[in-house]
């Protein structure tokens, strides 16, 4: 067992310390604070405090650590191991405070901080410490830990660490159903005089044919979908939209029974989710009340949620995600650009900052999501794909999990984006196949 000598423990240390160990490298440790007991272990040990006692493996702490308040960090990002790192030391045998650099990007520290809000109430991507120095795309939580993983068992070459395995989680939200099915005649009628006004007669021929049963619904992708996923064995989260409309919030009437009928059926090839409104991270009461819904529909306990919008704010939306109930959110990712807001591709345990407390929410990050390049970055899916595959390159050398994120809309009615969607399947089957031989 390592053990890890500490001036003074904190719970930050407990939280990054199983993160990194436990969860990432898998080694069992403890943590003392008594020199003399640290000295005297036989066994592998690290010195995580301001200076070297003697030959042991040595970390320089930061401060960041041993704090129970939030205030703005100096940070400086310098290149290291051929790796960006920032919180960096001379004299010790890393190079830097990996674990004060890992809690600031996990804990999300920068969005405690005030900020400049978007349009939306969101976090900005570009006011992110990882977009300013251009390591967004990077997984550097991960390429951290393995580079300190490489360095310790150079070290300890006794140690039995665990390897990082590959894995993809594909995620739709379904925030509209379908585009003309299920709407109440008002809905119709102004619908239809909408696209009248705007020339649009193409739109008004296919609602026709739509509600007349002469074609399938353009944003009815569900029956594809079902093929595909059963077919190559994926991982699949659908999360429902079944809010009470809003500005925001123009999904289908959840009291509709194709929305029952349509949760049900998917329920049956793949796993489920609510998606919380828009305006439940001003109003946490409504994630109780549309989770609920999902579950009468479903007939199932549901854990799994990501917010509409990705808008959430930090620590007070996870925490009434929690005391709703919900065990894992897929909300962290930005939605303007692509690439690791967390700066990590693995799930963790979401640690309320404000409060100096583990929570027991895990985050699985997203990678990316469709709506960034047709709304935010205007990308041709082309160009897209060539990014996405970079990203799940990254991926794949740290051992992440790979959770893009797609919505009907985009699947049903651009068939570039459908061909974008086969084509990452094709490449997640092709990692997973080399990995289990």
């Amino acid at each position: 067992m390592l053990l890890i000598y500490l001036l003074k423990k904190s719970a930050r240390c407990d939280y990054v310390f199983d993160l990194i160990f436990r969860h990432e490298i898998g080694l069992s440790y403890r943590i003392t604070a008594d020199l003399n007991e640290f000295e005297s272990h036989p066994g592998e040990k690290i010195n995580y405090s301001n200076s070297r006692n003697a030959s042991e493996f040595f970390i320089k702490s930061s401060s960041l650590l041993f704090e129970d308040h939030i205030t703005a960090q100096e940070i400086e990002v310098v290149e290291k191991h051929q790796a960006k790192v920032f919180f960096a030391n001379e004299g010790d045998d890393l190079g830097f405070d990996i674990f004060s650099a890992v809690f600031y990007m996990v804990s999300r520290y920068e969005e405690y901080l005030p900020f400049i809000a978007d349009d939306f109430g969101r976090f900005k991507a570009s006011d992110s410490l990882a977009f300013k120095n251009d390591f967004l795309q990077k997984p550097v939580v991960g390429i951290w830990i393995n580079i300190f993983k490489e360095i310790l068992l150079k070290e300890f070459p006794s140690l039995k660490t665990k390897p990082s395995e590959f894995d993809a989680i594909f995620t739709y939200d379904i925030d509209v159903a379908y585009k003309y099915t299920g709407r109440n005649p008002a809905r119709i009628i102004g619908g239809s005089l909408k696209d009248l006004v705007k020339f649009k007669f193409r739109n008004i021929i296919n609602r026709s044919r739509t509600l007349l049963k002469q074609q399938r619904d353009p944003w009815d992708v569900y029956g594809g979908l079902k093929e595909s996923i059963l077919k190559h064995k994926l991982n699949t989260i659908f999360f429902f939209l079944l809010s009470d409309r809003t500005k925001h919030d123009s999904n289908l009437d959840y009291r509709n029974p194709l929305m029952k009928s349509l949760i049900k059926e998917v329920g049956t090839f793949s796993e489920i989710g609510i998606h919380p409104s828009f305006y439940s991270s001003d109003f946490p009461e409504k994630i109780s009340i549309e989770k609920g819904r999902l579950e009468e529909m479903s007939v199932e306990k549901i854990i799994k949620s990501r917010q509409h919008f990705l808008r959430y704010s930090l620590p007070d939306t996870y925490n009434s995600l929690l005391e709703a109930g919900i065990m894992e959110d897929y909300s962290m990712g930005f939605p303007e650009s692509p690439g690791f807001r967390a700066g990590t591709c693995k799930p963790f345990y979401f640690y309320d900052l404000k409060n100096e407390k583990i929570t027991g929410l895990r985050i699985f990050p997203v990678t990316c999501m469709d709506a960034t390049f047709v709304y935010y970055s205007k990308k041709s899916p082309e160009k897209a794909l060539v990014q996405i595959l970079a990203l799940l390159k990254e991926i794949k050398k740290v051992g992440g999990i790979f959770i893009p994120i797609f919505h009907n809309d985009h699947l049903g009615e651009n068939e570039k984006w459908k061909m974008v969607h086969d084509k990452i399947i094709m490449q997640v089957k092709s990692y997973l196949k080399k990995l289990n031989g």
